[in-house]
């Protein structure tokens, strides 16, 4: 077996699966804060490269001595053809696990040193995630004792990737069954992590078992591929039938329907925990309360940044007046309360160059709160309003101004908000923009805003209106507006 070992080891394949494994999944969440409790369950999806790269390798491994012309074969090393095969397809699953363990411990180390870190950490996601590897290892092993055809690896790895790709959300495409279970949302229910793990267990040890009945069937082998198949088959069962799947596929219905009877379908522990009584903590940074749920406090420090000089450039009347920044769901905000006093923010923050966006995002419903800018959901034009100023102002406390641009941003693993410009939903034009930002660069800026505050942020008053108010002289030729006027 330490040969089998040490020849697996020398092999370049598991080790650059590992590292594109490895590196992917740091390109793909470096922009991120973590959230523990959908990083295993990501990290397990990139683990099937790995797992692939283990499957061929651990085929080629326990295939030598049937395919012909090779120079090397398990026919010239010692012992007979069963000890040759056991020694191949343990030193396979031994490897595939020596591999993917650093794999996924050195991933979520690199995240935790992202942090500040939310979420729930569920080791049983982790270790279901790298005992996907010897699964497969063993898969392979088994395949190349019975159906000794070098297609036959990626075919199989190509049938298990599609039918993982086609179970998510839990439809039903293999079930538990699968070695990895992809698409985990932060706010689902709890998964059968436990029982998904004895079944990868139980499944490594039935593969290899199977490979051995190739050599003959012996009492202890049949045995123990029966009890393996005893174990597994149960198990993967329970683990499907006790997997979140009703109340996951129900909410894109709600959506279109009745959003409160999405609470009715949901698991009670979901309800509770984010529609409880206790469902948030909260916490108030100088005038502003800051409710986040139970699991997410670590992460109201990166939301402050981003309303508080917002706050701190308002007029000392106006901060006591300010809503509450409250955190929604990912997955069942059509069910959440829709408050008018009430600055949403979500379940996922960004870091890195991900950042300012989502900054921009909670800082502009700060804004829009403030100016009175409640445009509808298609929109509308500002252009023309002295408020639009005085808000574009405000958002250019928190982050750099730029002009408007469609686009969707990503705020939850499977949701995204459509912006018409920084402010949302609000159209302006460059004179806007351009007095904005001579503003910000114009000392006693903020007195003027401030004496004039009232008057600035009345609808009726015009950009022109409102320049010498603020110390500016004409600049910038006015637009027409665009579509409805924000009222």
């Amino acid at each position: 077996m330490l040969l089998e070992v040490r020849r697996l080891l020398r092999s370049p394949v598991p080790w650059g699966a590992a590292a594109l494994c490895l590196g992917l999944r740091l390109v793909a969440t470096w922009e991120w804060l973590p959230d523990m409790s959908v990083e295993p369950t990501s990290t397990s999806g990139a683990m099937l490269l790995l797992a692939a790269a283990m499957m061929l390798t651990a085929n080629l491994a326990t295939s030598r001595d049937v395919r012909g012309g090779m120079p090397e074969t398990l026919g010239a090393l010692p012992g007979r053809a069963a000890e040759r095969t056991t020694a191949a397809t343990l030193a396979a699953v031994v490897v595939g696990a020596a591999i993917a363990l650093p794999v996924m411990i050195g991933y979520l180390l690199a995240r935790l040193a992202m942090g500040p870190v939310a979420g729930v950490f569920d080791p049983y996601e982790a270790l279901g995630g790298v005992l996907a590897v010897p699964f497969a290892a063993a898969l392979g092993a088994m395949l190349g004792r019975w159906v000794p055809w070098l297609v036959a690896v990626p075919a199989t790895a190509f049938l298990i990737g599609a039918f993982t790709w086609l179970n998510g959300n839990q439809s039903g495409y293999g079930g538990w069954f699968l070695p990895v279970v992809l698409f985990h949302g932060p706010d689902w229910p709890q998964r059968p992590s436990a029982l998904h793990v004895v079944y990868l267990l139980a499944a490594i040890a039935l593969f290899a078992t199977l490979a051995l009945l190739r050599h003959g069937v012996r009492p202890v082998r049949l045995v123990a591929a029966l009890a393996a198949a005893a174990v597994a088959v149960p198990v993967g069962a329970a683990a499907t039938a006790a997997a979140p799947r009703e109340e996951i596929n129900y909410r894109f219905e709600a959506v279109q329907k009745d959003p409160t009877a999405l609470l009715g379908h949901m698991d009670a522990r979901v309800r509770e925990r984010y529609f409880g009584p206790d469902a948030r903590r909260c916490e108030k940074h100088g005038t502003v309360t800051y409710c986040a749920f139970r699991d997410y406090v670590a992460w109201i420090p990166s939301w402050v940044s981003a309303v508080d000089p917002v706050v701190r450039a308002l007029p000392p009347a106006e901060r006591d007046r300010f809503p509450v920044v409250r955190q929604f769901t990912d997955t069942w905000w059509p069910a959440d309360d829709d408050e008018e006093r009430k600055i949403r923010t979500f379940m996922m923050w960004g870091r890195a160059g991900a950042e300012d966006t989502h900054r921009a995002v909670l800082a502009s419903g700060v804004v829009r709160s403030v100016a009175g800018l409640r445009p509808p959901a298609e929109g509308c034009d500002a252009r023309g309003q002295s408020r639009v100023i005085v808000a574009l102002w405000l958002l250019g406390q928190a982050v750099p101004l730029t002009p408007p641009e469609d686009r969707e941003i990503q705020i939850g693993s499977s949701l995204f908000t459509r912006d018409q410009s920084p402010l949302g939903m609000v159209r302006y034009g460059a004179a806007e923009l351009g007095y904005a930002r001579r503003l910000l660069a114009m000392p006693g800026a903020r007195e003027r805003i401030w004496t004039n505050w009232d008057a600035l942020l009345n609808p009726g008053t015009t950009v022109e209106q409102a320049l010498p108010l603020l110390g500016l002289r004409p600049e910038f030729a006015a637009e027409p507006e665009k579509g409805q006027p924000c009222s």
